[in-house]
């Protein structure tokens, strides 16, 4: 069975002064906008992305917004596709629904794409120690193009742990980061397991993600990297 990749589409940056409201990691803000490209085994550009917010409220410990993520066409820098993600941060902790954009053997550059996303949600809390274990999450993804099912599958994410701190290095720049590691595992609703994943991010203060890794075999296959910050 063709082994199905999930990249989550976690793009944001922050500031210094930011640092401070709610969740260090990710600044829930209006005026700032990250560009993200993804590579297979070859390190090969396959899609770009670019992702900012919009209808942002609250202050404090607790702000909720709307993610805008943009396909772009990584040779042309057309805009593909358009999806949107409610992001939400309480008492230290972002949480945000898991996003299929960029879902290997899926073309979601088609605008006639309906996906539908069910269960938990990813949680990034405040401070992150090497050793530290992180929640599970369990979701549903539901694939539809004029009616027909592409996709109808369930995804759980486990063993998530923070495994260390290093210096990553990006067209970006390069970031003080913590490496968070896990597995995930799918099931077709009518049987059907897929070979389960394992992925590595790369999380950087006053940043968000900067790098992305799954791995087959413990070889890269597929990267998502942070490419250029907009302020």
């Amino acid at each position: 069975m063709k082994k199905i990749t999930v990249f989550l589409l976690i793009a944001f940056v922050g500031n210094t002064a930011f640092s401070q409201d709610c969740n260090p990691y990710f600044a829930i803000k209006e005026g700032l906008k990250v560009t993200y490209e993804f590579y297979n085994g070859k390190q090969k550009v396959v899609s770009k992305t670019t992702s900012y917010f919009k209808n942002v409220s609250g202050t404090g410990n607790n702000v909720s917004g709307t993610l805008v993520m943009e396909m772009i066409d990584p040779k042309k820098d057309d805009l593909l596709n358009t999806a949107e993600a409610i992001w939400r941060c309480e008492n230290g902790i972002v949480y945000f629904a898991m996003n299929v954009m960029n879902m290997e053997g899926v073309d979601m550059t088609n605008a006639g794409i309906e996906v539908t996303v069910d269960g938990d949600e990813m949680d990034i809390p405040a401070a992150m120690e090497p050793g530290q274990t992180l929640k599970d999450v369990n979701y549903h993804v539901i694939i539809k193009m004029a009616g027909i099912s592409l996709m109808n599958r369930d995804f759980h994410v486990k063993d998530r742990k923070v495994e260390e701190k290093e210096n990553v290095t990006t067209p970006a720049g390069t970031f003080e980061s913590v490496k968070v590691s896990y597995t995930t595992e799918s099931v077709g609703k009518n049987g059907g397991g897929a070979k389960a994943q394992r992925t590595s991010v790369w999380y950087a203060q006053n940043v968000g993600v900067v790098k992305m890794e799954n791995y087959k075999d413990e070889k890269v296959y597929s990267a998502q990297l942070l490419t250029k910050l907009e302020k």
